[in-house]
């Protein structure tokens, strides 16, 4: 009986120190620094799929509707949470069905992974800086987001995911991407 409970306690102590060590090794400092090379990175990936497209010409031109009045008036607590659920959004929007977009699905997985990493130490740095796991203060902030990523969504099944969907929402990101979370780091300097 002693071993499995023995066994258990040595468990839970390794999860910790793993968890410790990798939220010790962050510079949560240096985030906004980081955040602001991962951009242009990202940015790169963004524009070289691009260059995989025909140029087929898509006449329509949505309006999605970025809450970026709401977003920009948020405290810097919800600013890095913000920034967080963006980078998962995006990354979750590149991970439906993007057969017709004509992009390789090394450059996808690139971007996939790459968002993925920037989400996730955003994450760490937010569940350091608190001790517990982060989250909005400022619901509508969340919801907002939320709302204007379901709407990238819908347009994208609504249209059976063709490639103009595609390239419309791609663009969207493109000039939505750089500018907001170049907006919500500037209220983390402040």
């Amino acid at each position: 009986m002693e071993k499995p409970m023995a066994l258990r306690v040595l468990h839970i102590i390794g999860l910790w120190l793993l968890l410790t060590s990798e939220i010790a090794t962050l510079d949560c400092g240096q985030i906004v620094k980081y955040q602001s090379n991962e951009t242009g990175k990202t940015l790169g990936i963004l524009k070289a799929m691009a260059g995989q497209q025909s140029s087929q010409e898509c006449l329509e031109d949505p309006d999605f509707g970025f809450p970026r009045a709401k977003i920009l008036k948020c405290s810097q607590e919800d600013a890095k949470m913000a920034i967080g659920l963006i980078l998962q959004q995006i990354q979750i929007v590149f991970q439906l069905n993007f057969t017709q977009a004509q992009w390789s699905g090394k450059v996808t997985d690139l971007l996939s992974r790459a968002l993925d990493q920037q989400h996730m130490q955003w994450r760490r740095c937010a569940t350091a800086q608190m001790g517990k796991e982060a989250a909005f203060k400022d619901l509508r902030v969340m919801l907002s987001l939320k709302r204007y990523f379901r709407k990238l969504h819908t347009f994208l099944r609504g249209r059976q995911y063709s490639f103009c969907a595609w390239k419309m929402v791609r663009y969207e990101l493109l000039v939505i991407y750089p500018i907001v979370l170049n907006e919500l780091m500037r209220i983390l300097e402040k």
